[in-house]
């Protein structure tokens, strides 16, 4: 029998033959009630948003080899937050050059942040934000585009994609701009003249500058719904999606010195943060002899039971993912050598592991990494039960394993998950005849940060905890110690405006965020900024299925993945003469931790014409004829979660993936 790890590669080897994207990204639903322990001082959501900030200041490049988890882990024998920081490795010491500079990093900003008082200090903040710039000013460039990026791939320059959207916007005036457009056209010349005097002298003060701009354009209100007043026509949708996507992640780094200011002012331990990195032991490390076992794709499918006792057919599975047997059966060993000897252990992991092997007082509650979790990376999180993920985008890495000395239970419950899901996208490969296919997804995306309320709360009372709320998590005010209140960062309250004496006064030798900068003593020269704008632009993109218009237009053949928030409608999908529109009403008595989120996934399909006339020929499937409507009708979903609408010739295929669908579920 193979060893555990072995098994786990083969698992591994053979998902990637079926899958790319074994799912579509997601939340990750909080249904474990157990997290919200009264021992702690942070609320379970403040612990989560105090995760997703230091994880995003983490991602100091965009080098794929850097990605980078965080949990903070509350001691209160010392009054202080510990700062764990994992990093993805194959070896031991891989990439401990980047870990000691976050360390460095980081230990400056919590430096700033040991500043803060319970009066509060505005100039803190400013400081603070002044050392983010400084630890974050490669990668902050590079999501910009004014540095090259890793892949060295070319892209639109950031300004070019601003001036055509206020170019675009500027066409519509005669139709009377809404007043939040009006503000995006004025915010975003400033922002562009701001590029500009970073173009011409490079420092660290301009660059701070125009991320406080970003940051003013970002607060004008509902982006997406200025850019969705922008057609098709006049800009390429992908490029408004990219602008979007820069412009959120830009701001973040302003949002980032106000939600931590805000916290470290309200809650005494988060002024004494410290960083951990962690490094797991070499045998954690070690590789297992793969060339010792036989690994054998026949083998393999033989060892996925089937359901009532059935027989897979390995030349039918490879028959409909279009290869053969012995195409798939090389690339299977060959995939499982690979994850065996050069294997990562995901940053993630590495953090789970700690703690399995250390006692904690108080486990942290929550993992953060740099980019949402990997497929792998949620199944292993969500299996192991003790810890909370907030997204994952679904994609599956093949060099993924697990640390070598983790226990043979831990090991053996992993892999029985990963079987299961053979299993179940075997079933569904045969049923629908082809491989299912996800868009490549977006892997880095951004909570939403909590609207805060000021208090002086003792460190002694810990925060109440709160429910979520379509990823806004709002202010839950106590009878008890809160003095005052002021919004957060997504309030139309603007932050300190260190830019603006810049805007109004060009000539002016030096701006407030040049001050803040003398106060930290950071005065990296010109040349310094330089070679960190030899690192590398984000590649993360929004989904190429974000939809900026009211209308999507189907291709045949090809399925498009969505999603619904609750009490709202998609889209409108046109496939020939069928049009459908999805809506998705949940009643607030039915939400509950246990229903889960009030995302509803699904993939919507425009199926090929043989694959239409073969559907019809099965008289185990329901088609809804859709010219044959009258008023409103219920219709079952069949085993697979699909329904199919038609309209003479025209077929469509929607597939709900969310497992919690509480209009929609069967009895």
């Amino acid at each position: 029998m193979a060893l555990p790890a072995i098994t786990c590669a083969e698992n591994i080897a053979l998902l990637s033959l079926l899958h790319r994207v074994p799912v579509p990204p997601s939340l990750n639903p909080i249904s474990n009630l157990s997290v919200r322990h009264k021992r702690y001082t942070l609320s379970f959501e403040r612990e989560r948003s105090l995760a997703s900030v230091l994880a995003f200041l983490s991602s100091i490049s965009d080098n794929p080899n850097h990605i980078t988890a965080v949990c903070v882990e509350e001691d209160h024998e010392t009054m202080s937050l510990n700062v764990l920081l994992a990093i993805n490795k194959d070896r031991q010491n891989d990439n401990s050059q980047i870990q000691e500079e976050l360390k460095q990093g980081f230990e400056r900003i919590f430096a700033g942040l040991a500043q803060v008082s319970d009066d509060g200090n505005p100039d803190v903040e400013d400081r603070v934000f002044v050392m983010i710039v400084t630890m974050c000013s490669a990668r902050i460039l590079c999501r910009l585009r004014l540095a090259a990026n890793s892949r060295k791939s070319s892209k639109q320059p950031f300004k070019t994609v601003l001036k055509e959207a206020v170019l675009s916007l500027g066409y519509l005036e005669h139709t009377g701009l809404s007043t939040v457009a009006s503000r995006f056209v004025e915010k975003a010349r400033k922002v562009m003249r701001l590029i500009d005097l970073w173009t011409k002298y490079q420092t660290l003060t301009r660059l701070g500058e125009l991320v406080e701009g970003v940051y003013h354009l970002r607060q004008v209100g509902d982006l997406q719904a200025v850019l969705n007043i922008i057609s098709n026509r006049v800009m390429d949708p992908s490029s408004r999606k990219n602008l979007l996507n820069i412009i959120k992640k830009v701001a973040r780094y302003r949002e980032a010195a106000r939600f931590l200011y805000r916290t470290a002012k309200r809650f005494t331990l988060v002024r004494q943060m410290k960083t951990v990195l962690i490094n797991l032991p070499k045998e954690a490390f070690r590789k297992s002899a793969f060339d010792k076992y036989d690994s054998r794709l026949s083998l393999k499918i033989s060892q996925i039971h089937a359901p009532n006792g059935r027989a897979w057919h390995l030349e039918n599975i490879c028959r409909l993912l279009k290869t053969d047997i012995f195409e798939a059966s090389s690339s299977f060993v060959q995939q499982t050598r690979r994850t065996s000897n050069e294997g990562k252990i995901h940053a993630e992991i590495q953090l789970l592991f700690h703690f399995e092997t250390r006692i904690s007082k108080l486990l942290p509650r929550v993992i953060c990494s740099s980019k949402d979790a990997c497929f792998l990376c949620n199944a292993f999180i969500l299996m192991h039960g003790k810890m909370y993920t907030p997204r994952y985008h679904g994609r599956l890495y093949p060099g993924w394993r697990l640390p070598e000395c983790l226990s043979v239970d831990l090991q053996s419950r992993f892999n029985q998950i990963l079987e299961d899901h053979i299993r179940n996208s075997l079933l569904t490969l045969i049923s629908r005849r082809q491989k299912t296919v996800y868009p490549d997804p977006n892997e880095s995306t951004l909570l939403t940060l909590p609207i805060s309320t000021s208090t002086v709360r003792s460190i002694a009372q810990p925060e109440p905890n709160i429910e979520d709320q379509n990823e806004m998590i709002q202010p839950l005010l106590s009878n008890h110690t809160v003095k005052e209140s002021d919004n957060m960062m997504l309030d139309s309250r603007p932050s300190p405006k260190l830019f603006d004496h810049l805007i109004s006064n060009e000539s002016s030798a030096e701006s407030s965020f040049a001050n803040a900068k003398k106060e930290v003593e950071a005065q990296p020269s010109n040349n310094s900024l330089s070679q960190l704008a030899s690192s590398i632009l984000s590649t993360e993109e929004l989904l190429s299925n974000v939809v900026f218009g009211n209308n999507w237009g189907l291709a045949q053949g090809q399925m498009l993945s969505e999603s619904i928030r609750s009490n709202s409608t998609s889209s409108l999908y046109n496939a020939g003469s069928l049009e459908v529109q999805i809506g998705y009403s949940i009643g607030t008595s039915l939400i509950t931790p246990e229903r889960g989120s009030k995302e509803l996934l699904f993939n919507i399909e425009w199926l090929t014409t043989d694959e239409g006339e073969r559907l019809r020929g099965q008289q185990a499937v329901s088609i809804i004829d859709a010219e044959s409507l009258e008023g409103e009708t219920f219709h079952p979903l069949d085993d697979l979660n699909c329904l199919y609408i038609a309209a003479r010739k025209y077929i469509l295929r929607i597939t709900f993936l969310h497992p919690r669908i509480p209009q929609l579920s069967k009895d």
